[in-house]
């Protein structure tokens, strides 16, 4: 499901919603990258549980976006 209508949506409602994407999204990227280095024994796979969850995953990932350590085109 592409969330990125949804995303639009919600970024016109107020100012301050394009700050939480962007915490989210550096929150959702930062988790990704420390739990693909971190074994899973320790972590026991935090975020990748989190990211399985049907709809909450599918729209953190889409918020990686919005993170300002993504090295893909926006």
């Amino acid at each position: 499901m592409d969330y990125t209508p949804i995303i639009i949506f919600l970024s016109t409602l107020a100012p301050w919603v394009n700050s939480v994407f962007v915490i989210l999204g550096t929150a959702v990227a930062v988790g990704t990258f420390l739990d693909s280095i971190i074994d899973d024994k320790v972590d026991g796979g935090i975020m990748k549980k989190i990211l399985a969850i049907p709809v909450l995953g599918l729209f953190l990932k889409a918020l990686t976006r919005f993170s300002p350590f993504n090295s893909r085109n926006k």
